[in-house]
């Protein structure tokens, strides 16, 4: 059978045909500005070349561009033109600061050609250079240049005229010229600029720090395309070397400003913007940092929140700390010049002034005004600093290391949640730190050390899981992230546990919520069940350290499961953590039974209320599972459920309604399925009588429900046949019995199955498609399958088959097709099932290759052809015998062929890993010290399909190498392009070096002789093999980047 991808079929609607482009400037310039005007001005009348006029009525009805898509499609089509570098240098040169001989509109159209043209040289200088001469280049930086120094001049006469500056386009001239500098390898840019542009144009310097700023930004950018790599290294360490120019142009700028004295805000931005981009980017060498007097002026724009510049400030110091860290060596001048003047910033002063007094930090400070700007901006430097100098803060030796503990925990006591969130993982990397030290008693010590600002930190992170005082009122998407917020504070409790300890922490809290307890209660009895949020925060922090809390606590436990049943009922968040709490120390409760009277109320009419009714469900599967004596107790509370439902049906206009969730239901089945097996597992005096009346009790209602279900007569939808396959899977599950009961859980398991099997198969009939029924179905299967075990489980296995099979030629769900691999990983490895499941996999096969042709069908069904050659990956490995025997083999490796363009990332690791098990077992067999007839005939039958197969298979490998296919899985685990290669390379090496060549005729010459070097040489390590591939595909991927540029000509 053979596979081919079919022609697209024509879309219906032609999309308007664009107008040619002309490499003639003279034609393309005119085409470009009335696609301009469309685009930016449609009601504006035609501009010619000069500026003028040429129609007062917009574009003319001959005009190629009556619609701004149109027009839009051809600049897009045109800035990929090599006629376009010409035609953006004739708009840049256009003048636009002669404003009075034209309209408002007619300005903003300039200004935005303009922008066009600036933003279409940047992109080519990245990507595109090779449109033109080499001997062209410098002319072209010339010419930007002027255009920058032109533009430039123009936007500081515009503040002196009171009008808008285009610093937008300065901004994008000084990226092109960036760009450009790195294609040219200019290593004398700097001084060139600074000579050139800077000195004759003083006026132009915080434009000149702007395009300082780009330079090593667009060395470092994605997006640019370099004909050889060396030289883009070559240029950056350039860069480093010429560091002391850019420091010295931003201290010339800073003391030109202190000079002037004025503050000049453009200016300062401008040295701040420059300055935390080298830093960034550059990896500067810290002495020059140390020494520059930059460094102070930062610090001190640092000293007021209200200075201009301060948030770049703020960047810059925060990237210094982070490029800087304690641990690398060389740094430690710098850092230790940097750390009184970070400090001083959050510590107040003890300097006695005019006899009296202390001088509040600027931190303090901006806490006191509540500043949120301030605050932010300090936080952040403090965390920053922490992380940075964590092995500083561990060290032995003594530096007032808390200090700096103490500014980050005064950060993390800031009310607002947004703000203490910055400095939660300086606390996990803290606590990562301390758990590390080595020796025990030194690490004990440190923990010592600390432990007080630690247990400070539990009650500020406490106080922080509070919700805020109407809550009710927030959108579903706001308290989703107050969720998100709390959850992180709560992680940073825990941590706390991982080095107080839990009983320590629990005290704590503990008695921080008696207190909060004994305030409420203090309060008049109306305002007592609106003042909650500090009771719920307690308990939040509570069941957070559950984990850490031994069994047998005998104080605050007590106290919280007390308490729990006295809470107002009114208010479902409280009832939510309440709730949650129970369930977080079930086990505890399973110690100390007495207290779950009072309790399984609370939780049973927590399910009825929407907030809170999850929680109460997990709390009640979580009791099940850890307290011995609720069997009888769960299994009332959940007849009461089931009582509910049916008196829920039988209500006129119920449709398909739940009297609770149905995923809260399945969690209580589950509980109610553990708890009763846990009572008949403890009690050996329990007959067959007992056993059977729990199992009725529970299996009966479901049951009763299938048949109603399935009777042709009742029109059942997908939401309720769902429901019913996910209940019983529940009792597949979880319910345990008794070995020594007459009737075993194999027993029973097959006994559902066969009772419910005419009732499946009448309910996965009645709506075939459904992807939701279908995967419930499977799943059940699957469970009952891997409880029962593949032995008792065998007389099922033919009608399962039968069942899988006629369910997916009729629905192509890709949830049968897991189940069959599920059966073929049961069963496979038994000989005298082997012919059961290829006759399976091939009529599955024969439904997806009818289903399935096209590489368009494939991509309507990525699943499907995941899951499909999955299973023809498990065929192989656990059965592999009547598979490669048969002509199947040809059509499945034919159809990979296909399924291998298809550009889907999970569909391409399944193709994948069936080619890599096919190639693999072949090579196994053939390197095997002796096989049998059936072994032999395998062998073979495999060597001739891959003889007859294979080419394809190779060619499409070679492609994705080459990144004309997909290759979403390039070396990593079981199904991968180096992995196949590997394999066939050690199979047949001689047909996969003829195989490949033809298609890695593209490929550089130099990287393609040294990989096909190494396929010749048989490298026989498969790490060794992968680094190879990973070093062609990285020369592939630049060539055709390079490769794209050239043609765009």
């Amino acid at each position: 059978m053979n596979y081919q991808q079919q022609p697209p079929q024509q879309q219906q609607q032609q999309q308007q045909q664009l107008p040619p482009h002309s490499s003639d400037p003279e034609e393309e310039l005119p085409r470009v500005l009335l696609a301009l005007q469309t685009v930016y001005a449609p009601n504006v009348g035609g501009v010619g070349v000069g500026g003028n006029n040429t129609s007062g009525n917009g574009s003319s009805s001959s005009s190629p561009f009556d619609r701004r898509d149109v027009a839009d499609r051809y600049l897009t089509s045109f800035q990929r033109t090599a006629v376009a570098w010409i035609v953006c240098d004739r708009l840049l040169s256009t003048s636009s600061s002669n404003t009075s001989a034209s309209s408002n509109e007619d300005s903003t159209l300039s200004t935005q050609r303009q922008f066009f043209a600036a933003q279409t040289l940047h992109a080519k200088c990245l990507s595109d250079v090779h449109q033109l001469p080499a001997d062209s280049l410098p002319s072209l930086r010339d010419s930007l240049v002027h255009h920058f120094i032109s533009h430039a001049t123009d936007s500081v006469r515009a503040n002196i005229e009171n009008r808008p500056a285009n610093r937008p386009l300065v901004t994008r001239l000084a990226m092109a010229i960036a760009a450009l500098a790195v294609q040219l390898s200019w290593h004398t840019c700097l001084n060139d600029i600074s000579t050139n542009v800077l000195s004759p144009h003083p006026e132009l310097g915080p434009a000149v720090l702007e395009l300082f700023r780009s330079i090593p930004e667009e060395a470092d950018s994605n997006r640019l395309v370099v004909s050889r790599e060396e030289d883009l290294w070559s240029y950056r360490d350039m860069l480093r070397n010429s560091s002391n120019i850019v420091l010295g142009l931003c201290e010339h700028a800073v003391q030109s400003t202190k000079s002037s004295g004025f503050d000049d805000v453009a200016t300062t931005e401008a040295v701040l913007s420059c300055l935390q981009s080298w830093i960034r980017i550059v990896d500067m060498d810290p002495y020059l940092l140390e020494k520059t007097v930059l460094v102070p002026w930062v610090f001190q724009l640092l000293g007021d929140s209200t200075n201009g510049g301060f948030e770049l400030a703020v960047d810059v110091v925060v990237e210094l700390l982070r490029t800087y860290p304690s641990h690398r060596k060389g740094n430690e001048g710098l850092i230790f010049s940097i750390i009184p003047k970070a400090m001083a910033l959050g510590q107040d002063s003890s300097a006695v002034v005019g006899g009296a007094g202390v001088s509040v930090s600027p931190f303090q400070k901006s806490i006191q005004e509540e500043d949120e700007d301030g605050m932010r901006g300090y936080c952040r430097i403090f965390t920053e600093m922490g992380e940075s100098y964590s092995t500083l803060i561990l060290s032995h030796e003594e530096m007032n290391q808390g200090a700096l503990v103490e500014l980050v925990l005064r950060c993390s006591a800031i009310p607002d949640p947004d703000i203490a969130g910055i400095t939660l993982h300086f606390w996990y990397r803290f606590v990562m730190g301390l758990e590390d030290l080595e020796p025990f008693e030194y690490r004990q010590i440190k923990i010592d050390s600390f432990s007080g600002q630690l247990t400070r930190l539990l009650s500020i992170c406490t106080n922080l899981l509070r919700y805020p005082v109407g809550v009710e009122d927030l959108s579903a998407d706001r308290l989703e992230d107050i969720e998100v917020n709390r959850s992180y504070f709560a992680d940073t409790i825990d941590d706390c546990c991982r080095l107080l300890g839990g009983d320590a922490v629990l005290r704590n809290i503990g008695g921080a919520l008696e207190e909060e307890c004994h305030r409420v209660a203090a309060l008049p009895q109306n305002r007592q069940p609106s003042d909650w949020h500090g009771i719920e925060a307690h308990l939040y922090a509570i069941q957070t350290i559950a984990m850490y809390v031994p069994s047998d606590e005998p104080q605050v436990i007590p106290f919280v499961m007390g308490l729990i049943p006295q809470l107002p009922t009114q208010v479902p968040l409280l009832r939510a953590t309440a709730c949650r709490a129970v369930g977080k120390f079930a086990p505890w409760l399973g110690r100390h039974p007495s207290y779950l009277q009072p309790l399984l109320p609370y939780l049973a009419q927590g399910l009825s209320i929407p907030k809170c009714a999850h929680s109460s469900a997990v709390a009640i599967r979580e009791i099940c599972e850890n307290c011995q004596t609720m069997g009888d107790a769960a299994l009332q509370l959940y007849d009461g459920i089931v009582a509910a439902r049916d008196l829920q049906r039988g209500t006129p206009g119920s449709g398909e309604d739940f009297v609770i969730d149905l995923k809260n239901e399945i969690e209580v089945l589950e509980g109610v399925c553990k708890a009763i097996s846990t009572k008949l597992l403890n009690d050996p005096s329990i007959n067959s009588n007992v056993i059977n009346g729990y199992i009725n009790q529970l299996a009966q209602p479901i049951m009763t429900s299938m048949k109603v279900i399935a009777s042709p007569e009742y029109s059942a939808s997908p939401k309720q046949m769902s429901a019913e396959l996910s209940r019983l899977t529940v009792l597949v599950q979880h319910l345990r019995l008794p070995k020594q009961s007459s009737f075993s859980r194999s027993d029973f398991i097959l006994s559902l199955m066969k009772e419910s099997w005419p009732m499946l198969d009448s309910v996965s009939k009645k709506h075939p498609r459904d992807f939701n029924c279908g995967e419930k179905l499977c799943r059940l299967h699957k469970h009952a399958m891997r409880e029962c075990g593949a032995a008792s489980y065998a007389p099922m296995l033919e009608p399962l088959s039968d069942q899988i099979v006629g369910n997916f030629s009729v629905s192509i769900l890709s949830p049968y097709l897991y189940l069959a691999s599920i059966c073929v990983s049961e069963f496979g490895r038994n000989p005298a099932y082997s012919q059961l499941l290829f006759g399976m996999m091939a009529n599955l096969s024969n439904s997806v290759f009818n289903s399935c042709r096209t590489v368009d069908d494939l991509t309507a069904h990525p699943d499907v052809v995941e899951e499909f050659f999955y299973l023809a990956g498990r065929m192989i490995n656990y059965c592999p015998g009547p598979l490669v025997q048969s002509p199947l083999l040809n059509s499945l490796l034919q159809y990979a062929a296909l399924g291998m363009k298809l550009d889907h990332r999970d569909a391409n690791r399944g193709t994948l890993n069936f080619l890599e098990a096919t190639v693999s077992y072949s090579l196994k067999l053939r390197t095997a010290s002796a096989l049998n007839a059936i072994e032999e005939a395998s062998l073979a039958a495999l060597e001739k399909a891959i003889l007859a197969e294979g080419e394809p298979l190779v060619i499409n490998l070679a492609l994705a190498l080459l990144g004309d296919l997909p290759a979403y899985r390039l070396d990593h685990g079981s199904g991968s392009i180096a992995g196949v290669l590997f394999h066939l390379n050690m199979l047949c090496p001689q047909l996969l070096f003829q195989w490949i060549q033809p298609p890695l005729v593209s490929a550089p010459e130099h990287a393609k002789s040294a990989f096909l070097g190494s396929l010749q040489s048989q490298v026989s390590r498969r790490d060794e093999f992968n680094s190879n591939v990973r070093k062609f595909t990285s020369v592939c991927e630049r060539s055709r980047k390079l490769q794209n540029s050239e043609r765009r000509q």
